[in-house]
């Protein structure tokens, strides 16, 4: 009967200590796979649930999207450079060494907000970026070569070569709202350039 007795008081300590083990709360571990494979795990201190980990886990602070930008012409260094999205044209310029001196900063709306897989074309002093001499400082549509298309904001190489198409197969452009017929032209990059550009010379 003692024998008895005596195992079930190890019986009852025994499960005493795996409850008391088992009850422990207040800290919830997840696990995760980085990069490379390897599985670590994060404490959350039971503030948060599986779900708003992951979501928290899976969010992308908006400062590591970069965009790529080809910023030519009268720079120090001209080639493709690696930006924080929502860089302006001012930036993708210091990025590229600066302006040369023989840069016609004038020309460039420097404080323009630039697209991943824009061209930022900086011309000379002196560079003929439209056909016509009396244009007010803008662009004229109907006659600006490639390089003065380019000057626009949003305006990349391709982009340009798209403008000079639609010119040639329609006879010009009648209106600057025409540009939006361009492919590729949408509402968004019309209101950026409307006030840069101009389908006659006064």
């Amino acid at each position: 009967m003692r024998i008895i007795q005596t195992k079930i008081i190890l019986v009852c300590f025994w499960m005493s200590l795996v409850l008391s083990g088992c009850s422990r709360s207040g800290e919830i571990l997840y696990f995760d796979r980085e990069e490379d494979g390897n599985e670590y795990a994060q404490d959350t201190g039971g503030d948060v649930d599986r779900a708003s980990w992951k979501e928290l886990s899976e969010e992308e602070p908006e400062a590591l999207r970069q965009i790529c930008v080809h910023v030519c012409g009268q720079v120090r260094r001209p080639g493709v450079v690696m930006l924080p999205e929502g860089s302006r044209a001012w930036e993708a310029v210091e990025a590229a060494g600066g302006l040369s001196g023989e840069a016609h900063e004038a020309a460039v709306n420097l404080a323009a907000v630039l697209q991943d897989g824009e061209k930022l074309y900086i011309p000379a002093l002196g560079e003929n970026l439209t056909d016509d001499a009396d244009t007010g400082g803008l662009v004229n549509i109907n006659t600006a070569d490639s390089a003065g298309l380019q000057t626009l904001p949003g305006i990349g190489e391709s982009r340009a070569a798209d403008i000079l198409s639609y010119r040639e197969k329609h006879g010009g452009f009648q209106s600057v709202e025409e540009i939006m017929q361009v492919p590729g032209i949408k509402e968004s990059t019309y209101e950026k350039i409307r006030d840069q550009i101009t389908v006659n010379g006064t």
